[in-house]
């Protein structure tokens, strides 16, 4: 069976540099009805890094286009939507384990 490569996204910094990322998992919450994406890292500085940082962004989609959204940062006070992303994630790396 064939396993389908993720999504990548090069996505600007504040600076115009480039970072390239791969999307891991699209997530609707029940709760807030709102679209989440979980983005990680990809490119030489990471291929032999143990740990890397996954990134989480809600999406706010403005057309329909495979790529017309933003990514709005979640508000680090939003507790509920962490615990429930948090909630997500360690359900998702156990699957994987």
């Amino acid at each position: 069976m064939q396993q389908n490569e993720p999504t990548r996204y090069v996505i600007p910094d504040g600076e115009g540099n480039d970072f390239e990322f791969a999307e891991r998992l699209r997530y609707e919450s029940p709760r807030s009805s709102k679209t989440y994406i979980f983005l990680e890292p990809i490119g030489a500085d990471y291929d032999e890094a143990e740990e890397v940082d996954i990134f989480v962004y809600e999406l706010d989609e403005y057309g329909d286009g495979d790529n017309d959204f933003n990514l709005v940062p979640i508000d680090e006070d939003d507790t509920e939507t962490w615990d429930e992303i948090e909630e997500v994630f360690n359900t998702l790396e156990d699957q994987l384990d």
